[in-house]
């Protein structure tokens, strides 16, 4: 769960980087893969839904995490790798929240819970 959570963050941000555009509207085609990602591993109904939202939320938080700190290094032009390491969690919150929108706001809201539907056996079909 932590590292599928981590591991689509990390890919959500690159997307963004690659086609320079806020990564708010690649979240939720990355919570119907989580959700059916979990589902593929054998997690079903509840234990499944819940696998699948906490995954989305870590996605979330770390996609935004690193797109501040991509954010930071571009302004004061250091290295990522420096600045992911030495970037108050402080600071990459105020990053975060100047460049947080409605439309950020409502990915946010509507992500873990498609992560969710996707990992309940979502669309139904017989196994």
């Amino acid at each position: 769960m932590l590292l599928t959570g981590l591991a689509s963050g990390a890919l959500i941000c690159l997307f963004a980087l690659m086609i320079k555009r806020d990564p708010a509207w690649l979240m939720l085609p990355c919570a119907l893969g989580i959700g059916w990602f979990i589902r593929w591993q054998g997690y079903r109904g509840a234990g499944g839904a819940t696998a699948a939202s906490v995954a989305m939320l870590i996605c979330l938080i770390y996609a935004q995490y690193l797109y501040a700190a991509v954010r930071m290094a571009d302004m004061l032009g250091f290295p990522l790798r420096d600045t992911l390491f030495k970037m108050d969690w402080r600071l990459a919150w105020q990053i975060v929240a100047s460049n947080f929108g409605a439309a950020d706001a409502a990915v946010f809201l509507i992500s873990p819970f498609l992560a969710a539907g996707a990992a309940q056996n979502w669309p139904r079909r017989a196994d």
